[in-house]
């Protein structure tokens, strides 16, 4: 299966046994077993997390990107690229984007498809939580044709524009560091 689809479908797996914490919670104190129904529910959630929250497992996978392996790397890109959404998702992403902004070397077809990424995040119409830490993330994968196109989406108002500019501002930040 290609790494995307299964990250999607991991999330689609965790999405349902998120929910099924959430269902037998609601009906938990009619009975014995109920509680012990609800009690499964989260014994399965908690068991499964790890090895579907991530590819090869969030806690192993982190400790290798931390130690900066390429193929830690690699998925982490595509990770971001997926972008499953489950519960916590958010915060693994922003684990994520912030080592991928310190310093862990990128090859140039990363650096573009992390730039795709942003580019998505900043057309988006809410802004999430790990946002921000993409913006932080942009100087990293940056150069002047991607500089081009968030310049072109910032504007005087509204949200996509106030990404944009978010995004504009870090570069700023940033641009005597990358000199």
């Amino acid at each position: 299966m290609d790494p995307a689809n299964s990250i999607i479908a991991n999330a689609a797996k965790l999405r349902d046994l998120n929910e099924a914490v959430k269902s037998t919670f609601r009906v938990r104190h009619e009975g014995a077993s109920q509680m012990e129904a609800w009690r499964e529910a989260c014994r399965q959630f908690h068991l499964c997390y790890d090895q579907l929250a991530f590819p090869g497992g969030l806690g192993e996978s982190m400790r290798r990107l931390t130690e900066r392996e390429p193929v830690a790397i690699e998925s982490a890109v595509q990770f971001l690229e997926a972008d499953p959404m489950f519960f916590r998702s958010g915060y693994i992403k922003e684990e994520l984007l912030e080592h991928l902004s310190r310093g862990i070397p990128l090859n140039d077809d990363q650096k573009k498809r992390l730039q795709q990424v942003i580019l998505l995040r900043v057309r988006e119409r809410r802004t999430r939580r790990e946002f921000r830490r993409y913006c932080r993330l942009a100087p990293a994968v940056s150069d002047p044709s991607f500089e081009e196109q968030i310049a072109k989406l910032a504007g005087p108002s509204g949200v996509i524009p106030t990404h944009a500019q978010w995004v504009l501002a870090r570069l700023k930040q940033s641009s005597p560091r990358r000199r």
